[in-house]
């Protein structure tokens, strides 16, 4: 009896085990059957996620300081600008849109040198910011030229007014310039244009002077407004980099220490200023990729 209660017993577990493996078989074959499709059946970590590669499109803003200790650089960028452009050419596929602004500062009451020559003048006037809430000091805020598709022609162009007779270089005042208060209009006030999405979208703040708001002095209040700006960069995946001659100075500690793969590049001098951003737009988009 106790022979034949044991093989009873067994002949139930082999069932029971015999069922599970069926049921197993079954799942497997349809979730083969429900991967039959590619698309369904890619679960790897997503690639249209921030970063994105610089072949899904670029938008790069440039934010040059326009103050009179600036003209070797800006000189610089002007004789390797078809260097910089071919760069983001080829990074992007061809998918580009470029923008270009300066900013100054000068004696409140008073106006830049180049305020009637026509590289400014003939600028429509949404293109021209004037601050004159400090006490002492007015700020100009110019966009040469707002975000376009392919635009590197008329880039070109309004590049090279810059510092010429078309459009004099301007003087600063004191020691910091207003350069947050123009990255604030363009993250904030599409100042430039409205940002695409799903693209790399990169800024290079190019200046030899910390951020000095609307009193042409860094304090305390700069370094808050830089952090918030990068704060409000992450927010929109925007990449912030920073071309300086300065050792140290409140962009690089608040503004680019504290933005996501925020880069920066700080040089002696600006002699090499087109290499320098070449190597940094190639390195971003070899970065992104990864």
């Amino acid at each position: 009896m106790k022979t034949i209660y044991k093989m009873k017993n067994n002949d139930s577990e082999s069932r029971f085990f015999t069922s599970i493996k069926l049921v197993v078989v079954t799942v497997l074959v349809l979730f083969a059957s429900a991967c039959s499709d590619d698309e369904a059946c890619d679960y790897t970590t997503p690639t249209d996620t921030f970063p994105f590669s610089c072949d899904s499109g670029m938008d790069v803003a440039f934010l040059i300081d326009y103050t009179g200790s600036m003209g070797e650089a800006i000189e610089g960028i002007k004789s390797s600008i078809s260097s910089i452009a071919t760069s983001i050419v080829t990074e992007s596929g061809g998918d580009y849109r470029l923008s270009l602004s300066v900013f100054d500062e000068v004696t409140a009451g008073t106006t830049p040198s180049y305020n009637t020559q026509v590289g400014y003048a003939n600028l429509p006037a949404a293109q021209k910011q004037v601050i004159t809430s400090g006490t002492t000091t007015a700020q100009y805020l110019t966009m040469m030229e707002p975000f376009a598709t392919a635009n590197q022609t008329t880039f070109s162009t309004q590049l090279a007014n810059l510092n010429s007779a078309n459009m004099s270089l301007g003087s600063g005042n004191g020691f910091a310039e207003p350069g947050a208060l123009l990255l604030d209009q363009i993250l904030n006030n599409n100042f430039s244009g409205s940002w695409r999405s799903g693209i790399t979208k990169l800024v290079f703040i190019i200046t030899d002077a910390p951020a000095g708001g609307d009193d042409d002095i860094n304090t305390a209040i700069d370094d808050t407004f830089l952090n918030g700006l990068a704060t409000q960069a992450n927010l929109d995946n925007v990449q912030l980099v920073l071309v300086s001659t300065l050792a140290s100075s409140n962009y690089e500690l608040e503004l680019i220490n504290n933005n996501i793969l925020g880069d920066k590049m700080i040089v002696p001098n600006f002699n090499n200023i087109a290499e320098n951003i070449i190597t940094l737009i190639e390195n971003i988009c070899d970065g992104n990729e990864e």
